[in-house]
C-alpha cells in the first residue's frame, strides 16, 4: 500500500495525475500524457513547490511506482515504429484510498484540490 515516506515528491505528483486520468476513464495512459497532465496541474496550482517535471523525472517516478506496485505497467505486443512499444500505466491500488492518503500530505493537498475541480 501507499507509504508517503517511501515516495518522492515527483512520484506523488504522478500518482495525482494517474488518479485524475483514471477518474476520466483515460487509463491505461502513457508517460507523455502523464507529463502533460502534470504540467497543467503544476501550472494551475498556486502553491506548487516546483514548477515542472521533466520527461526523465516522470520516467523515474513511473519505474519506482511500478516497483512499489502502486501502478501497473502494460506493454503492447505492437512494436510498430509509431507506438514504439511504449508502456502504458494504470493504478494498481484503489484510487479513493490513494486519494485519501495523498490528501493527508500538506504539499499534495493543493494539487489534489485543484485536480478534483
Amino acid at each position: 500500500m501507499y507509504d508517503p515516506e517511501s515516495t518522492t515528491f515527483v512520484q506523488r505528483i504522478v500518482l495525482c495525475c494517474v488518479i485524475d486520468l483514471a477518474e476520466d476513464d483515460r487509463t491505461p495512459v502513457d508517460s507523455a500524457a502523464i507529463r502533460e497532465t502534470a504540467r497543467r496541474l503544476l501550472e494551475n496550482t498556486e502553491s506548487a513547490p516546483i514548477g515542472s517535471v521533466s520527461e526523465a523525472d516522470v520516467t523515474r517516478a513511473l519505474n519506482g511506482l511500478v516497483g512499489a506496485e502502486l501502478l501497473e505497467e502494460h506493454r503492447s505486443d505492437n512494436r510498430s515504429p509509431v507506438g514504439k512499444g511504449r508502456p502504458t500505466y494504470r493504478l494498481g491500488v484503489d484510487p479513493d484510498d490513494l486519494r485519501e492518503k495523498l490528501h493527508e500530505d500538506e504539499e499534495m493537498a493543493a494539487l489534489l484540490n485543484y485536480s478534483s475541480r
